[in-house]
């Protein structure tokens, strides 16, 4: 981790892109046929020859002789005076221009490309690795007035980036490249069947507190300065559009949890992200049988973390008995958590830990959605391997903060707490910070939280993140995880 810049999450956005093919006439630079060339610089070197001189050095007859030179000179390189023979003036001048004293001519040649562009700002991509985008990533919209008229753009697109498109078909042919004068003409453009490139960004926090994005480095170094400055805007708009007013319960979360390790990070109602991160790097010291966590827990560290607690509890290390459970995670209400290949790597990493022994135990995934919202939420977490997704309707207005609670539980073992708290700086991209604990008192606590969260009506069914369709049959949150079905806390009076 970097002491300049933190990061808190990951999420993987998809850029649109679309190839085309396009067919057109490229002037290019080619070498004369071996014999027509041998006659060009020996004229070039000796002047003038006359036609016996001629016929005798290459052996040719009269007739032969005089075939080739009527050919030479009805395509203007040469000039037959009297019975002498010259180079025409614009193969003399074609000489003096040559690099390499071989006479190049100038001829159209047709070429068909399918060239990859972006449709952000029609930038030519380079080797990229299209997929079909998921509802998990984050879509980037590409603006209507580009989309109307892409064939256009495409045209525009290939003539100005054609040195390049050449460039790399020849060096991944192997070849030399073509001398070329550009493109001549484009005969048509076809569109093909677009498609997204996955592109994942690092929000970070620097050491004034401020968010930053960071792009992968291949994207970086490679893309034009065009698309990389739409790119960013367009993950601002993103980042702006999850920005919600609201109680931000920083001071509240402390107290319910009795975190005052944490209180000078957070003298008053904004986090002090970096600095946190940056202690909790350096080994920040808690009260026993806390561990303190900074950035999403699907991002690798914290991943690993929760996992080294998921080994400890199903083999029995550090001289526990063994204890085989399903593990229960509840997502924050924000729009851009889980978004992207490190939570789908999490779930991947969760779920392999959690069945490796035993039978029936699974990675449960709680998520809110109003009645008629469900194939919306449903959707974000196709292509993640997520088997049991367990959808909760929102609570009232008046949990504030809690929404923006992250609660994962292994019953009688482990638990992880985690706020995401908003900064002035960027309220749309929220800190996770929070903990591991194995403390009963926060056990308890974690546990009332999911089941008050899922408790009667609020329980909306097991949905399948792969398939359409109706909820299970299971009508109450304990039929539908009955994991959760055990007697260390009093359900609450209210529905």
């Amino acid at each position: 981790m970097s002491i300049d810049h933190t990061p808190f999450n990951r999420i993987t956005f998809a850029l649109p892109v679309q190839p085309f093919k396009v067919t057109a006439f490229i002037s290019t630079q080619e070498r004369l046929p071996a014999v027509t060339e041998f006659v060009l610089r020996l004229l070039h070197t000796c002047g003038r020859v006359s036609l016996a001189a001629f016929r005798e050095y290459f052996g040719f007859s009269e007739a032969e002789a005089l075939s080739v030179i009527e050919s030479l000179d009805r395509q203007g390189y040469v000039t037959l005076t009297e019975d002498e023979l010259t180079l025409s003036e614009e193969m003399r001048q074609r000489f003096e221009t040559s690099p390499d004293d071989c006479p190049w001519v100038t001829k159209l040649k047709r070429r068909t490309d399918v060239v990859p562009f972006d449709l952000l700002t029609f930038s030519r991509l380079g080797r990229a690795e299209f997929a079909f985008a998921t509802a998990n990533w984050v879509k980037l919209n590409p603006p209507a007035a580009l989309l109307g008229n892409s064939l256009e753009q495409a045209r525009r697109a290939y003539r100005e980036s054609f040195a390049h498109i050449e460039r790399e078909t020849a060096r991944s042919r192997g070849e030399e490249r073509e001398r070329s004068y550009g493109v001549h003409s484009i005969e048509s453009v076809e569109a093909r069947k677009p498609g997204f490139v996955p592109l994942t960004v690092s929000l970070e926090v620097d050491a004034k507190n401020t968010v930053t994005v960071r792009l992968p480095n291949e994207f970086e170094s490679g893309a034009s300065l065009d698309l990389l400055s739409e790119f960013r805007e367009s993950v601002s708009a993103t980042l702006e559009a999850s920005a919600r007013s609201s109680v931000e319960g920083l001071q509240e979360f402390l107290a319910m949890f009795e975190l005052d390790f944490f209180r000078p990070y957070a003298p008053a109602e904004e986090l002090n992200a970096h600095r946190l991160a940056t202690d909790i790097e350096r080994g920040l010291s808690a009260p026993a049988g806390i561990e303190p966590l900074f950035g999403g827990l699907y991002l690798k560290k914290n991943r690993d973390a929760v996992l080294s607690h998921v080994h400890e509890a199903r083999s029995g290390r550090k001289g526990q008995s063994v204890f085989q459970s399903s593990l229960g995670w509840l997502a924050p209400d924000y729009t851009l958590w889980g978004r992207g290949d490190d939570f789908r790597q999490s779930v991947d990493a969760f779920r392999k830990a959690i069945r490796n022994t035993g039978k029936g135990d699974d990675l449960y995934i709680f998520d809110r959605a109003d009645e008629r919202q469900e194939p919306a939420v449903r959707s974000k977490y196709t292509g993640t391997g997520l088997v049991e997704l367990h959808l909760l309707r929102p609570q009232s207005s008046s949990q504030g903060w809690q929404e923006f609670l992250e609660l994962m539980l292994y019953p009688g073992r482990f638990a992880v707490v985690m706020l995401h708290a908003a900064l002035p700086s960027a309220p749309g991209a929220r800190v996770p910070f929070g903990f591991i604990t194995t403390r009963p008192k926060h056990l308890r606590m974690v546990h009332q939280l999911m089941l008050d969260s899922g408790h009667g009506t609020r329980y909306g069914g097991r949905w399948s993140p792969n398939r359409d369709g109706a909820p299970s049959k299971a009508q109450t949150l304990f039929e539908g995880c009955n994991f959760l079905a055990y007697s260390d806390v009093q359900l609450s009076s209210t529905a």
